[in-house]
């Protein structure tokens, strides 16, 4: 017998050298590759924004009260020649509004609004004002009736063409203690607008260096 016999053919009959394979071990798998696990990081952010929302009113420190005469605001300058639409400074703090100023924006009498002239259309006018004594102690439920007796006393010129009604604004025992003197009576149009002011005069009251008002 021809021992070629025995070989494997290769392509066109003829024989040809078996290819080496190396033995592949038992039980031995090849190890599986690992993806980088990119969601740790963004899941680490969404919880540190979590957090953060969470802990905030806790840390942030309290906004002061709008109107506390306690903290110091920045003087708001006016134009000493308003244009047509007549804006003589606007966000002006009530603390800084002039007796016999118009106003428009108003959202409260403790509240910022708009001067303007009283040529122009406008909500209100603060028609008085009265400033007690620094060194005097708070006078309790006196306070309110005082205020309103000097605001009730002034007389409102003219007819208007709106409904209107003058509130009271006085100190409380919290912003009394923080320094707060000043009453302010504001005529306010609770139907239709003003024009023009509503007093010949304001009044005002400066009792801050006196010793009883």
């Amino acid at each position: 017998m021809d021992p070629q016999h025995d070989r494997p053919e290769g392509p066109g009959g003829d024989a040809g050298p078996v290819p080496y394979l190396p033995p592949r071990p038992v039980g031995e798998d090849p190890a599986p590759r690992r993806r980088p696990a990119w969601w740790l990081p963004l899941g680490a952010l969404a919880v540190l924004a979590v957090l953060v929302v969470l802990l905030w009113p806790l840390l942030a420190p309290p906004a002061p009260p709008a109107g506390d005469p306690g903290t110091p605001q920045p003087t708001v300058s006016r134009d000493p020649d308003p244009g047509l639409d007549g804006i003589v400074a606007r966000a002006v703090p009530p603390a800084q509004v002039r007796p016999g100023d118009c106003l428009t924006d108003l959202e409260g009498v403790q509240a910022p609004a708009t001067v303007v002239e009283c040529s122009r259309e406008h909500e209100a006018q603060l028609v008085g004002r009265k400033l007690w004594p620094t060194d005097r102690a708070f006078p309790g439920e006196g306070m309110r009736a005082a205020a309103e007796e000097f605001c009730g006393a002034i007389a409102l010129a003219g007819i208007p063409d709106a409904q209107v009604t003058v509130e009271v604004s006085h100190p409380t025992e919290g912003t009394w203690a923080a320094g707060d003197r000043r009453v302010d009576c504001v005529a306010v149009a609770h139907d239709g607008v003003l024009t023009g002011s509503l007093v010949e005069e304001p009044a005002f009251q400066d009792w801050s260096d006196h010793d009883d008002a």
